[in-house]
């Protein structure tokens, strides 16, 4: 009989990704993690229930930051489903997860935890919040799924974190043209511009060149903005670089309503 290391599968379903909201469910084996809980908490689990997923089986949620479109639903949720709410430091405080859950939990930067089937490292990205992190999940049968998102910048350690993936989320969030040419005001459009705002696809494409590699097997583009971006466009700047790679990887764009399931 074949041993459960090499019989685990391992996916992510994006219940939602955008300004409105956003929540990723990755999965392995008898595991689920729940990266941000930016929806209400009766709006999540109606996603996972629309998504096929137990919301018993979740193990855990996980923040990036704390900006509310990513911890929204956090009080209510993490009371319902009885779990570990895991933040970094900085994060911890200016969401004040000591008032708001039962179990807060530190992720420490470039240390893994043990949570689920899965060993998890947080690794710092560019935006405007206290402590804001990207995630990298590896399984005990190697696969490697690693969530970059709300980031101005692909910073030193996402590069190292993200080298290696199976499956990638990376943010692709705005058009540059669109953006500056579009309806925002001035001082909005310099935020998201900035080393401390979104990726832009460029820059998400930039960023994909230096992880991609013959093992990567799917990219989910994250936070595309529904005013400055289209996914066609954050769909052939991600393709573009991996057709030059002469890669055959996979290229999924996340929506705020209509949650792609990867596996």
């Amino acid at each position: 009989m074949p041993s459960h290391e090499h019989t685990l599968t391992c996916s992510v379903t994006v219940l939602g990704s955008g300004s409105q909201g956003n929540s990723i469910a990755v999965r392995c084996g008898d595991s689920t993690l729940l990266v941000d809980a930016g929806f209400s908490a009766r709006d999540t689990i109606r996603r996972l229930d629309a998504c096929g997923i137990d919301a018993a089986s979740i193990n855990a949620i996980l923040l990036t930051h704390e900006h509310g479109d990513h911890v929204r639903g956090i009080r209510v949720l993490a009371k319902r489903l009885d779990v570990p709410v895991y933040a970094s430091p900085g994060t911890r405080r200016a969401a004040k997860l000591e008032e708001l859950v039962d179990d807060p939990r530190d992720l420490q930067h470039g240390y893994a935890v043990t949570v689920g089937e899965f060993e998890v490292i947080a690794f710092r990205t560019s935006h405007d919040a206290a402590d804001p992190v990207g995630l990298r999940f590896e399984s005990r049968d190697g696969t490697v799924i690693g969530i970059a998102t709300d980031t101005g910048e692909f910073t030193p350690e996402a590069c190292e974190a993200l080298t290696g993936c199976t499956i990638l989320g990376i943010e692709s969030n705005h058009d540059i043209d669109m953006l500056t040419s579009g309806p925002y005001p001035w001082f909005l459009k310099q935020r998201i511009l900035s080393t401390r705002g979104h990726l832009s696809n460029v820059a998400a494409a930039e960023a994909l060149e230096t992880v991609a590699h013959d093992g990567l097997s799917q990219v989910i583009a994250l936070h595309l903005s529904t005013t400055n971006n289209e996914a066609p466009r954050a769909r052939t700047a991600l393709t573009g670089v991996l057709s030059r790679l002469e890669l055959t990887t996979q290229v999924v764009c996340a929506h705020q309503n209509t949650p792609p399931s990867v596996e």
